[in-house]
This record gives C-alpha cells, structure tokens and sequence, in this order.
C-alpha cells in the first residue's frame, strides 16, 4: 500500500533527493561524462580518475593526502584503529548517534578490537568539555545526522579543537555530509572547518548523489597506511568505475548547488512555521537536512505522512528514525535537486497537512 502511495506521487522528497535516478540513466551520464573528460579503464585504484579524485579532495580539506574508499564504514573503520594504535590506546570517544555506534553492526570492535567511550548527550551536538580525558582518538561527526543536521557553533567548534589539542586526542571528522558546512559558517571554507582535525572521511553518494564511494582525507604516512588496510579488507577493488568518475562527475555537478539546497532547507522550514504536534529540527536548518518530529507514535506518524501524500501528491520521505533515545518519531527531509526544483509551497503544505493528521489523532486518542 505505502509503495503504491508513493508511487502515485508526483514529488517524491525521498533518498535519492536528485534527479538520474534509474540506473541505466546513471551509466549513460556517467559513461558520458568519461568520454569528455578522456577517461578509459583503471585496474586496482592506480589510474588518473582516483588520483585526480584524491588529488582534488586533499587540497579541498586542506590535506595532505587523501585516499578513496568503497564505503564509508571500511574507512572510518581503518581511520579509527590507525589513530588508536597511533596513540597506543584502544578507546574510542563516540557520540551516541555515531553511525558506529547506531549502523555499523559493532565494526569497530568486532574487526578493529577498539573499545566505544560514549561521550556527549543523544539530543545534542557535541561540547568541548564532552570530550573524554584519555582516548585513543574521538570522533565528531559534522553534522550530527541523528541530530537533523544539528552542528556546534563556530565558536563551540573552535573550543572543542582546542581542548582536544591540549589533551592529546587525535580528532577525527565524520563528515559524511561535509558539503553543506560551508553555508552553515559563511566565510569558512571547507579546508578551515578541517584545520585541526588528524582525518576527515566524507561520502560521494549522502549528499552528493554520486553511485557510492567515500574519501578519507591526513597526513600522508597515515593515508599510506590507510592504504594498506583498504587492500587488507578487500577494498583494492579491481575497476573502481563507475563509482570514482560519477564521484568527480557529481562534484562539478552538486557542489556549486549545496548553498541553494541550505537556503531552501531554511525556506520550507520558515513557511512551516509553529504547528501542533511537530517541532522542526535544528530549527532553522543548519545545512540542506532537517527532522520533522511528530509528537505521536510511529503508526500515527506513517499514516499523518500518507496523509500528507494523498492530499498533496508529495511523498515527504521513506521512514521514520524512531530509536530508544528519542521519544518521538523524526522524518528526515533533505533538499536537493528534486525539492530544489519543486514549488516550495507544496512542500511546505505537505509538511502541515501531516503535523494536523497527526495532531487530530493524538486529540482523538487522549
């Protein structure tokens, strides 16, 4: 029934958020895009398109080096155990809404053998004093997904760079969804935001829309080594197409977008306004992604969404996050091409027409 719903929808909000979004239209894009560029085959992560791609992302974050990998969890993970052998120590300062902690079956303890330190508060983003006094690196993702996107201030930011300095701690920066920082520190670029972090890993598929892949971005001993554990998981793969030139490809094509995506992420979120039963957070947005919470239980919000897609023909997104640490249902919304390019009234309506199902249910059931 829900896919039939959202089939009938003509804006659907849900991931992928851009357009291409058959398969077959990918590889025509891509192959493309090769050809304009002289790109042909590459054997083992050796030819022009990774180096050119690691090349770029390096003097992006302000790096050194840079390495890519076929998944994010192979190079956090890596990124985790060389920090924390580095310092000769196992523990790992985690926020509690880490994707470590929350989608990665346990990785970093059952095949780096680290040892979790929970740090910080579920509902908030990470402070300086959150920071624990010994560990073998923390990790800090920018920014907190679980959170909507939620981010430390400038200042807080600065603040928690420099305590970990003064304590020794290597930081790492989970920047899964990195491109929109800049639009939330105007006058920062990315490679500032990165100053004071030992690595950065960054997704090419999250925000960006490329067909997968991730960087991880140091010094360059650490990236060699970095190296020689993505051979050890399997990660050398034979032919990295299509995945690392659709990553440059998405680069040249989505970056110069993400601070149209943030402002009207802060759009929709202002001409939602005040409504019964849903709180928006961050409010407003701090980057292209924001939590619409429903003060309900997790049937009501699915069925207030359906809702929302039968009066309005807009299907606001796939599912709701609804873990023991938060007491109600959040739907994630991120903008990108296809909410870019749609009225944002109708987006906007969508959002009210299912915070009123919702608010009429929970009147009717107290």
């Amino acid at each position: 029934m829900t896919a039939a719903l959202k089939a009938r929808c003509d804006l659907d909000l849900g991931f992928p958020f851009h357009h291409e979004m058959a398969p077959a239209d990918r590889l025509e894009a891509v192959a493309a895009w090769m050809r304009a560029e002289a790109l042909g085959a590459e054997a083992y992560l050796t030819g022009p398109s990774v180096a050119r791609l690691e090349a770029r992302i390096a003097g992006m974050f302000g790096k050194p080096a840079a390495a890519w990998f076929p998944t994010g969890t192979m190079a956090q993970g890596v990124a985790a155990r060389l920090h924390c052998e580095a310092s000769g120590d196992t523990r790992l300062g985690l926020h509690p809404t880490s994707h470590l902690v929350l989608h990665e079956e346990d990785g970093h303890i059952h095949l780096h053998g680290l040892d979790p330190v929970m740090m910080g508060d579920w509902s908030r983003p990470l402070r300086a004093e959150d920071l624990p006094a010994a560990a073998g690196c923390a990790f800090i993702e920018l920014p907190q997904r679980q959170n909507g996107g939620a981010l430390p201030d400038r200042d807080e930011l600065v603040a928690i760079k420099t305590r970990a300095k003064a304590l020794g701690l290597p930081l790492h920066m989970d920047g899964a969804r990195i491109w929109g920082l800049p639009s939330a520190w105007p006058g920062q670029d990315l490679a500032a935001i990165c100053d004071g972090f030992a690595s950065v890993y960054a997704s090419f598929y999250k925000d960006l829309g490329a067909s997968g892949g991730a960087i991880l971005a140091g010094e360059a001993d650490f990236i060699d080594e970095a190296r020689i554990w993505r051979a050890r998981m399997g990660g050398r793969l034979v032919s990295a197409w299509p995945m690392v030139p659709d990553a440059l490809r998405a680069l040249d094509l989505r970056l110069p977008q993400m601070p149209a995506f943030v402002e009207r992420a802060r759009l929709i979120a202002a001409g939602v306004g005040a409504c019964d039963n849903l709180e928006i957070t961050p409010d407003p947005p701090a980057v292209n992604t924001m939590h619409l919470r429903l003060d309900c239980d997790l049937g009501t919000a699915e069925a207030a969404r359906d809702a929302a897609a039968e009066a309005t023909g807009v299907w606001l997104g796939n599912r709701f996050w609804h873990f023991p640490h938060d007491p109600v249902p959040a739907l994630e919304l991120t903008i990108g091409e296809r909410a870019l390019d749609a009225d944002p009234e109708r987006i906007i309506a969508a959002i009210r027409v299912m915070a009123g199902h919702a608010a009429r249910a929970h009147s009717t059931s107290a």
